[in-house]
């Protein structure tokens, strides 16, 4: 009997047992079983997307962005035998066939609840679990919080959960335990649950006790919070309806006494554009001007300052600067999409020629240009800054004065239609002259509150990281109003959408399509602790704002929520205190305001931290040395903050002697070593999630084939693999990867 264990019944969970599937269904007699085990008993949606959630909670991805397995675009797909699924979007293509129920009639580019996408989680993980049981395999679902995993033997494993020991012995154990609690995950939760009503982690969504007569304090501004927040609004009976074209809301009488809206920035996240890109990927999906995997290469190969000796095995031997070496390209990126938007791609082509000889002499080596952020940034952007300035002035003199000239060869009336189109939309046909057809555009407030003159669309970094400091407001404007008057506007840029916009755009392009780029610069020790850790706290955090909000729906109710005084954002930039054993708000943004609160909530997803996580779990997969502590060191000894593990590159454990364990993990338990893994499976483009599963999924192949090979030897009956995994094993082996025998 094989015996696998998989700890987390959520996607990930599900994905692992997808690829288990995928081969062992074409095994023969040699039985196996498979148990799963979650907390809560949410097989296939976990707690994250439970579908007995609150129907107020949303994702932040659209229907054609969520798929359920890895398809045939993941590189790594190919060693392993086909198991294809069906995408979300074709689910619920389905589910309207056979319904008729409005609520699974849905295109593309909506966004969808989290309890609708969980409902099509659970289904897909019955149909699977059926699949395996016709095929033979045993499968076990436990609702069980698993706290320990012990070796039993030399190479079988215990699992211990909080009501008891798992009598089974497993051959493999896989994590998959999705986001975690940890202690005190802020700073200052010590002293503040000694003082007030403290909630350390907001999932899953609960009702704080006698929520109604009380001021409630919500740590944090992204999309826990807002889930949140509209929990203790719409979810309580509170409706949203339209009055002269604006959003509003009407209160049911059962929302706290106050919701507080709290964040380091005081900016919740930036609504998400209208993602037009969905028609055509491989069209409109960014794949980078200059930053690319390639780039990435050579920067690391003549620029990285060497790792400490002490660094974990499977770490780069050399590290690049986040700040100084990888944000400057991304820097360059940004520019040349937000032009290309802005002015067309004519100006764009020739801002990536101009731009060749300045990237080849950043990469060339170590020279006075690669050795400062600042520094970085000016030269690599030079080429851009210089022509969009003059792209400008010639179009500001157009438009004034109808005077003809070119830029980089190009007609000035060719960069005159795009903006216009971009500030107005698509223009009419008309036998008008360009002067005059701009002309009378310009007499028209643009739909998306652009403002009309050329020298407001230069880019500006700055004004992604903190919009409301480079806006026009009287000093004595208060923080709620500055802050509604740019989430409206912000609302109004992601309508225009993501091809149209050139802020919302070039975020889209760079932050998002360019992702698993940045993650392959950060993963296994490839930039330094120090840059890291800022890397986290600065570029992370506005990347997170800008382009991993919620969708323009939950934006607007926020709006609407914000107008009626139920959420009060004067305290958004706070200076907290205790005074007299009572918690204290102070605004920074506001002079002179002060409140108290009687509950505070942190409503922010936890990075995972294996010393300060609530399960003991984790710290006792170190304990018991089946696990060890990731290492990552510069050559001058300073490490990296955070507590992760030691994976290889396929996610299986390292053992406190250095060997291989059959113990593996994907999504968050891999944070650190690998960066950004928590996220669902991408259809159709390569997704980085998939073809972690399907990596995790060589590794397991192998032990399995190791498995079999043992119990041959001990004449125990053997797991004949299906031909096309042996095939696979075999040709892994001749690419000279080896097998798992090196414990």
């Amino acid at each position: 009997m094989i015996n696998i264990a998989i700890i987390g019944g959520g996607p990930n969970g599900m994905y692992f047992l997808n690829g288990i599937y995928s081969l062992l269904k074409n095994r023969n007699d040699q039985p196996v079983s498979i148990s799963l085990f979650d907390k809560y008993g949410n097989f296939g949606s976990g707690w994250a997307h439970s579908p007995n959630q609150a129907k107020t909670s949303m994702l932040n991805r659209i229907v054609g962005q969520l798929s359920f397995a890895p398809d045939g675009t993941n590189t790594e797909h190919t060693l392993l035998p086909a198991c294809p699924r069906i995408t979300f979007s074709d689910w619920l293509q389905r589910k309207y066939r056979e319904t008729h129920d409005q609520r699974y009639k849905k295109s593309a580019d909506e966004f969808p609840t989290r309890e609708l996408y969980g409902e099509s989680l659970c289904e897909i993980f019955r149909e699977l679990v059926s699949d395996l049981q016709d095929a033979g395999v045993e499968v076990k679902l436990l609702t069980e919080n698993v706290v320990s995993v012990t070796k039993t033997g030399e190479r079988r494993y215990q699992v211990v959960t909080e009501k008891n020991t798992i009598p089974d012995a497993f051959d493999l154990v896989m994590l998959a335990t999705g986001h975690q609690e940890s202690h005190d995950n802020f700073t200052l939760a010590p002293v503040l649950k000694k003082h007030i009503e403290y909630h350390n982690f907001a999932y899953p969504l609960f009702d704080v006790p006698e929520w109604k007569s009380k001021r409630i304090g919500v740590i944090g501004m992204g999309l826990t919070a807002i889930d949140t927040l509209l929990y203790y609004t719409e979810n309580k009976g509170g409706t949203f309806y339209r009055e002269d074209g604006q959003l509003r809301y009407r209160p049911s009488g059962n929302e706290p006494k106050r919701l507080f809206a709290l964040s380091r920035s005081g900016y919740f996240t930036y609504s998400r554009p209208h993602n037009l890109k969905e028609v055509d990927l491989a069209k409109y999906e960014h794949t980078g001007y200059f930053y690319t995997r390639a780039l990435v290469d050579a920067l690391r190969d003549r620029l990285g300052s060497p790792a400490h000796t002490e660094s974990s095995r499977d770490n780069h031997r050399h590290q690049l600067d986040f700040d100084v070496h990888v944000f400057p390209v991304l820097m360059l990126e940004l520019q040349l999409c937000y032009y290309r938007i802005l002015f067309g791609p004519e100006l764009l082509r020739a801002m990536v020629e101009k731009s060749v000889p300045l990237v080849d002499a950043f990469i060339a080596g170590h020279n006075q240009h690669n050795r400062q952020k600042e520094t970085a940034i000016a030269w690599l952007t030079r080429a851009v800054e210089s022509i969009a300035h003059e792209a400008v002035f010639k179009v500001s003199r157009f438009l004034h004065e109808g005077i003809a000239s070119t830029i980089e060869g190009i007609p000035i009336e060719t960069l005159v239609n795009r903006y216009i189109e971009v500030l107005y939309g698509k223009q009419p046909s008309s036998e008008l002259s360009t002067f005059e057809a701009a002309q009378q555009a310009l007499a028209r407030p643009s739909p998306w509150g652009h403002s009309s003159a050329p020298e407001a669309h230069l880019f500006n970094w700055d004004f992604i990281v903190d919009p409301i400091t480079h806006m026009d407001f009287p000093t004595s404007t208060p923080w709620r109003e500055r802050l509604l008057s740019f989430m409206k506007w912000d609302r109004l840029q992601s309508e225009q959408g993501n091809l149209d916009n050139p802020y919302k755009g070039a975020c889209d392009d760079v932050f998002r399509d360019l992702r698993q780029t940045v993650v392959y610069a950060v993963d296994f020790g490839g930039i330094t602790p120090t840059s890291y850790n800022r890397m986290l706290k600065d570029f992370y955090a506005v990347h997170n704002r800008a382009a991993n909000g919620s969708c323009i729906e939950l934006m607007e109710k926020i709006e609407a929520l914000i107008t009626a005084d139920i959420i009060d954002v004067t305290y958004a930039k706070a200076n907290i205190q205790i005074d007299n054993d009572v918690v204290w708000l102070h605004s920074l943004s506001d002079p002179g305001a002060f409140t108290t609160l009687d509950v505070m909530i942190d409503a922010k997803l936890h990075n995972f931290d294996i010393k300060k996580a609530k399960n003991p779990l984790f710290a006792n997969l170190v304990e018991q040395g089946i696990a060890s502590y990731w290492v990552h060191k510069d050559c001058h000894g300073v490490e990296v903050a955070l507590s992760g593990f030691n994976i290889t590159r396929e996610f299986q454990f390292i053992n406190s002697h250095g060997k291989k364990e059959r113990v593996f993990c994907v999504g968050q338990p891999s944070e650190g070593i690998m960066f950004f893994q928590n996220g669902s499976i991408r259809p159709n483009v390569n997704h980085h999630v998939a073809n972690d599963i399907l990596s995790c999924l060589n590794a397991v192949n192998r032990e399995l084939l190791d498995l079999a090979i043992s119990e041959s030897t001990n004449k125990k009956p053997s797991l004949t693999l299906p031909c096309g995994l042996t095939k696979a094993i075999r040709k892994t082996e001749r690419l000279g990867i080896r097998l798992s025998t090196d414990r």
